[in-house]
C-alpha cells in the first residue's frame, strides 16, 4: 500500500519536475528559450519572486512555442520561468526583442543557490545597458541554474517576444543582422513616404493625400515597432508618453479604410458595405474616446479597459482584431467592386490582397500554429505591405497619368474649340462690317439721289400741279425717314461701335440732334465711366439705342415739352438710363398699347432689358431703362457737363 501511494505521489508532482532544461553545448549558437519557458500570469501585480519561485511546476502553463513567446494581450505582470544548465564555461547573456516592456525584472539562481536580480526596463538609460541599444541585454552569470522573469507591459500591446540565451558576441551579431534587416526596411518605408508626399504636394489631389497618409502610418507603425523612435527621441520623453495614448492602430484603419473607399468608390456600387464600414470605424474610434475620456478621469487607459474592449477582449478580438474586422469588411468591399468592375480595380484588389495577407500572417503568429514560419517584429508583415505600397503607387500614378492625359485632350479640345469660334467672330463681323459698308455706300446712296431727286422735281413744279405735290413730299419724308434709319441700322452692324463707350456717345449725340433742332433744352447727367461696362451684344444695343430714340422722338411730336434730362446711371449692377421731361404728360391708364408702349416692351424683351414709364398729367412723363450688366470693376462717378 504504501508503495503505491509512493507511486501515486510521484505520478502527481511530476509536473513539478518535468520542464525541460535548457543545455547550452556551443558558444556560438543562440537558443530560444520559448521551447523550455513556462507562464503564470498575476493579474493583482502584487506577487513576489519569493513566492512565484515557491510555486511548483504544475501552477505555471506551457508556452509551446518553438521560437517566440506569443501570449498576446495580457492584463498583469506575466512571470516566465525557465531552467537552464551552462556546458560552455562563458558568460551568458538573455537577450530580449522588446523594448517597450513597463518593467522587466530578470532572478537568476545559480548552481550556488545565490541570486541575481537585474532590471531591464525600456527606461533605462542607454548608457547603463550591456549594449546600448532598444533591446534588452541581461547577464545571466556563467553558472545559471533557475532563470524567473517578471514582464508587464502596457494593455494595448501584445506580449511578443523573441527571447534567446547567448553569450555577448553572438548577441550582438544577432542585433548587427536584425539592425541591419530592419534598417533597410525603414530607409525604403522613410524614402516611399517622402516619396508619397512630394507626389502629394504637386498634384494637390486628396486621393492622392490619403495615401501618403497611409504610407505615413505604415512608416510610422514599422520604426515604432522596431524601436527606431525609442532610441531617436530617449527612453523618458514627450513621445513616450505621448505614445501611450496615441492611437496608431486607429489612424492606420482610418487611412487604409479611407483611402479604400475613394479609389474604389464603394459607395457608388453598395451602399450597404459603404456605411458598413464607415460604421465600425465610427466604433473604434468611439471606443477610443471613451478610453481617453477614461483616463482624464483618473481611471488610466492602461489599468482599465472600456466597455466596447472588455466585450472584444473577452471574446478574444484586441485591437489588432479591430484592425482584422475592419480589414475583413474592405475584403468584402473590393471582391463586390471587382465583380462589378474588375478592370479599373484589380491592381488594388492584388495589391490589398497582399498587403491583407501578410497581415494576416503577423496575426496568425501571435497564436500557437506551428507551421507558420516566424519572423521576429512580424517583418512578414512589413514587406508585404511594402509591396502593397509600391503596386498602390503604381495604380495612382497610372491614374493620374490617365487623368493629365484626358485633361490635356480636352484642353487641346477647348483651345480649338474656342480658336474656330474666334474665327466664326471674326468671320461674322467682316460680314457684318460688309453689310453696314453695302446699305451705306449703295442702299444710302440711292435713297438720297431718290431724296436729291424729289426735290428737284417739287421745284420745277413749283405748285402746277397740286395733286403731285402730296406725293412727293410723302416720297421725300419716306426717302429721308429711311435713311435716318439705314444709318442706325449700319450704325448697330459696324463692330467697332461695340465698345460700351460708343453707345454712350451715340445716345448723347441723338439727344442733342434731335432736341437741339426742336428749341428744346436738354440736359445730360451721365456718372457712368464707359471702361466699367462690359460689351453689349450687337442685338441688345440696336435696341437700347431705338428705345432712347423713339422716347425722344415721342417728346418732340407729343409731349411740348420745353427741356429734357437725359441721366446716366450704374446702380445695384444695373444700367438706368432715364429720358425725362416737363411736357404735358398724360395718364398711363387712358392710353393703350397704340401709343409707343408696345414698342417699348417688345424692344425690351428683344434686348434682355426692361422698360418703365411714368407720367403726371401736366408735369411730365420719365422713361426708363434698366439693363442688367454682368459683374464690373469699380465705377468711378465722373457726371458729364449738361449739354
Amino acid at each position: 500500500m504504501r508503495v503505491r501511494t509512493l507511486l501515486l505521489l510521484l505520478f502527481l508532482s511530476a509536473p513539478a519536475i518535468s520542464q525541460p532544461v535548457l543545455n547550452i553545448t556551443y558558444s556560438r549558437k543562440a537558443n530560444p528559450v520559448a521551447p523550455y519557458v513556462y507562464y503564470l500570469e498575476d493579474l493583482t501585480h502584487a506577487l513576489t519572486y519569493e513566492q512565484v519561485s515557491r510555486f511548483p511546476l504544475d501552477s505555471f502553463k506551457s508556452i509551446n512555442r518553438q521560437k517566440a513567446i506569443q501570449l498576446g494581450i495580457r492584463l498583469g505582470t506575466v512571470w516566465l520561468r525557465f531552467h537552464i544548465e551552462n556546458r560552455t564555461g562563458t558568460e551568458l547573456f538573455l537577450y530580449s526583442s522588446v523594448w517597450r516592456y513597463k518593467r522587466m525584472d530578470v532572478h537568476v539562481l545559480d548552481e550556488n543557490g545565490n541570486l541575481t536580480v537585474t532590471h531591464g526596463d525600456s527606461k533605462m538609460p542607454f548608457g547603463n545597458r550591456v549594449a546600448t541599444i532598444a533591446q534588452s541585454f541581461v547577464s545571466i552569470g556563467k553558472r545559471p541554474r533557475t532563470v524567473h522573469l517578471a514582464l508587464t507591459v502596457a494593455p494595448q500591446d501584445f506580449f511578443n517576444d523573441y527571447l534567446q540565451v547567448t553569450t555577448l558576441g553572438e548577441a550582438m551579431r544577432y542585433q548587427k543582422e536584425t539592425t541591419f534587416w530592419q534598417g533597410g526596411l525603414a530607409g525604403v518605408y522613410v524614402l516611399t513616404f517622402l516619396l508619397a508626399l512630394v507626389f502629394f504636394l504637386r498634384l494637390r489631389d486628396p486621393l492622392v493625400g490619403w495615401y501618403a497618409l497611409f504610407v505615413y502610418v505604415n512608416a510610422h507603425w514599422f520604426l515604432d515597432r522596431s524601436g527606431y523612435m525609442l532610441e531617436i527621441f530617449g527612453q523618458d520623453t514627450f513621445y513616450t508618453r505621448f505614445r501611450t495614448v496615441y492611437p496608431l492602430h486607429l489612424i492606420f484603419a482610418a487611412s487604409w479604410t479611407i483611402f479604400l473607399i475613394k479609389l474604389t468608390q464603394v459607395g457608388k456600387y453598395s451602399k450597404v458595405l459603404y456605411y458598413l464600414i464607415i460604421s465600425w470605424l465610427c466604433v473604434d474610434i468611439l471606443d477610443y474616446l471613451v478610453s481617453v475620456f477614461v483616463g482624464i478621469t483618473g481611471q488610466y487607459y492602461g489599468q482599465y479597459l472600456t466597455p466596447l474592449r472588455r466585450v472584444l477582449h473577452w471574446i478574444g478580438i484586441e485591437y489588432v482584431g479591430y484592425i482584422a474586422i475592419n480589414n475583413c469588411f474592405l475584403l468584402i468591399s473590393v471582391i463586390y467592386v471587382s465583380v462589378k468592375d474588375f478592370k479599373r480595380v484589380r491592381w488594388y484588389a492584388l495589391a490589398f490582397c497582399i498587403g491583407l495577407t501578410s497581415m494576416i500572417i503577423g496575426i496568425l503568429s501571435l497564436f500557437e500554429i506551428v507551421w507558420l514560419p516566424y519572423y521576429p517584429f512580424n517583418n512578414a508583415y512589413f514587406v508585404g505591405s511594402l509591396v502593397e505600397i509600391f503596386i498602390l503607387g503604381l495604380v495612382l500614378a497610372e491614374r493620374t497619368s490617365k487623368e493629365r492625359q484626358q485633361q490635356t485632350i480636352t484642353q487641346q479640345q477647348l483651345i480649338t474649340q474656342l480658336q474656330e469660334n474666334l474665327q466664326q467672330r471674326d468671320k461674322l463681323l467682316r460680314i457684318r462690317d460688309e453689310i453696314a459698308r453695302d446699305l451705306h455706300d449703295e442702299v444710302g446712296a440711292t435713297l438720297t439721289s431718290i431724296a436729291i431727286s424729289t426735290k428737284l422735281v417739287q421745284k420745277k413744279v413749283n405748285g402746277q400741279q397740286p395733286d403731285i405735290q402730296p406725293i412727293l413730299a410723302q416720297i421725300k419724308a419716306d426717302s429721308e425717314e429711311t435713311i435716318h434709319t439705314i444709318r442706325d441700322t449700319v450704325w448697330a452692324l459696324n463692330p467697332d461701335n461695340d465698345a460700351p463707350g460708343r453707345l454712350l456717345e451715340r445716345l448723347r449725340t441723338v439727344a442733342v440732334t434731335m432736341l437741339t433742332n426742336q428749341g428744346i433744352l436738354l440736359n445730360v447727367d451721365c456718372d457712368v465711366v464707359s471702361d466699367a461696362l462690359p460689351p453689349f451684344s450687337m442685338e441688345q444695343r440696336r435696341n437700347i439705342y431705338l428705345t432712347v430714340k423713339e422716347a425722344l422722338h415721342n417728346i418732340i411730336k407729343h409731349a411740348q415739352a420745353t427741356g429734357v434730362s437725359l441721366q446716366i446711371g450704374l446702380a445695384d449692377r444695373q444700367l438706368e438710363i432715364t429720358i425725362s421731361d416737363n411736357g404735358r404728360g398724360f395718364d398711363p391708364a387712358a392710353h393703350t398699347e397704340g401709343n409707343g408702349l408696345l414698342n417699348f416692351q417688345k424692344r425690351a424683351g428683344d434686348g434682355n432689358f426692361s422698360v418703365q414709364v411714368t407720367s403726371v398729367k401736366d408735369v411730365g412723363t420719365a422713361v426708363a431703362i434698366r439693363v442688367p450688366v454682368p459683374a464690373f470693376d469699380a465705377v468711378v462717378n465722373h457726371p458729364s457737363p449738361a449739354l
